[in-house]
């Protein structure tokens, strides 16, 4: 069976229907309610949700969507610049964006959200064979840019919004070297507690000294999520299309237990490593004990993943019993793992219990056939991406009630 899923709505990024006044770009902080405007306010006004004229102070931008009743009067009677957008685009209180001259819109960080993420490059040293984000080459990407906004980006949340977790992504951030030090500190010094989740392919973190001084920036509240994808070498280095880069991974995991960052190690599941996978289970659990958890990922159908679909695809059904076999070597000695991105209806019983749902919207979509399923608000469900040409598997199947089983009509 082919899937369908919805729209990403991880990260808003949508265009302008019309604007009017707006001479130059602008970086700035949401406003919904008049309490919380002022004058470097971008205020965000919904149909429902207008603010008198008379009572709106100054402000550095006004968004409105299109059948807002004041769009008229607001282009009339104001210089501010005026961004009218579609009824489906919504801000929150908090919510820091930028705002191209042509109108372009894009969310640097949502405040209601517990999944805040920071692309901090599109730069990287790997070239895995199903990179979802092919990386693009340093020369295209101003890093100290990417730098700059991410530092007024943090500077601009307010207090009450600062999040318990925010996760550092890329590309690959240790390409940023000592950029990246600079934005974990930043994180620190607005917040201690923060949890700074560094998505990271590990190779930088085997230069000890950096390692040491990336704990130190973190306050100790870093958790690295490093991919693993063979018990040797060969298998590692192939996905990565990277000699060297099994063994300088494997330093940087142990650099990480030395300085005291936990470590989360992450494999996709595709082709090439569900075969060695019960292999990879037992080379972790026997000399990776160290980690904080196991995190096993469906792979996503997008990018790389496309590009060689025939040799990196395979069916989650077919690997179902190498998963379950996976998990139980994980938990014979006592290493905490979790499954990513798989239906539950695509795996065996007894690893339903290890599924858990992402935190990212976009990776938990669903197909029409899930509708009637019973389990699908527990359901991990699919990545956005996947399609009637890239699809995950030909057997998904709700699950139902006894009483719908027995109905004359289930099953066709």
């Amino acid at each position: 069976m082919k899937t369908r899923c919805t729209d990403d709505t991880l990260f808003l990024s949508t265009q302008a229907e019309s604007i009017w006044h707006l001479k130059a770009a602008l970086f700035g902080k949401i406003a919904v309610e008049l309490i919380e405007i002022t004058a470097d306010s971008i205020v965000f006004l919904t149909s429902g949700n207008s603010i008198p004229l008379s009572a709106l102070p100054p402000v550095r931008a006004i968004i409105c969507t299109k059948n807002n009743p004041n769009i008229e009067a607001l282009i009339s009677q104001v210089e501010t610049p005026i961004i009218v957008v579609s009824e489906e685009t919504v801000f929150s209180e908090g919510d820091i964006i930028t705002i191209s001259e042509r109108g372009r819109i894009h969310r640097l960080f949502r405040a209601r959200s517990q999944n805040n993420a920071f692309l901090v490059t599109e730069v990287c040293n790997n070239l895995c064979v199903m990179c979802p984000q092919p990386p693009k080459p340093e020369s295209a990407i101003n890093q100290c840019d990417t730098e700059q906004r991410i530092l007024k980006t943090l500077s601009l949340i307010d207090d009450k919004h600062f999040p318990e977790a925010l996760c550092i992504t890329g590309g690959e951030p240790t390409m940023l070297n000592e950029g990246l030090l600079h934005i974990i500190e930043a994180i620190s010094e607005r917040n201690q507690q923060t949890l700074i989740h560094l998505l990271t392919n590990g190779r930088y973190l085997s230069q000890e000294d950096y390692t040491a001084r990336l704990a130190q920036k973190s306050n100790h509240h870093l958790l690295a999520g490093i991919p693993l994808f063979g018990h040797v070498s060969e298998i590692h280095d192939y996905v990565v299309q990277c000699a060297g880069a099994f063994d300088q991974t494997m330093a940087g995991l142990l650099n990480c237990y030395k300085h005291g960052i936990d470590i989360e190690l992450r494999v996709v599941l595709n082709k090439v490593t569900v075969k060695y996978l019960t292999a990879l289970a037992e080379f972790i659990s026997r000399n990776l004990f160290f980690v904080k958890h196991v995190a096993l990922m469906g792979m996503e159908n997008m990018g790389y993943a496309k590009l060689n679909r025939e040799a990196v695809f395979i069916d989650p059904w077919e690997y179902k019993d190498t998963l379950s076999a996976t998990i139980e070597i994980f938990q014979l000695y006592g290493i905490d793992v979790r499954v990513f991105n798989l239906p539950l209806c695509i795996v065996n019983e007894d690893t339903r219990d290890y599924c858990k749902q992402s935190i990212s919207d976009f990776k938990n979509s669903w197909s029409p056939v899930c509708a009637s399923c019973v389990k699908r608000v527990t359901c991990c469900g699919f990545f956005s991406s996947s399609t009637d040409k890239f699809w995950l598997s030909n057997r998904i199947s709700p699950f139902v009630t006894d009483q719908e089983r027995k109905h004359p009509s289930f099953g066709g």
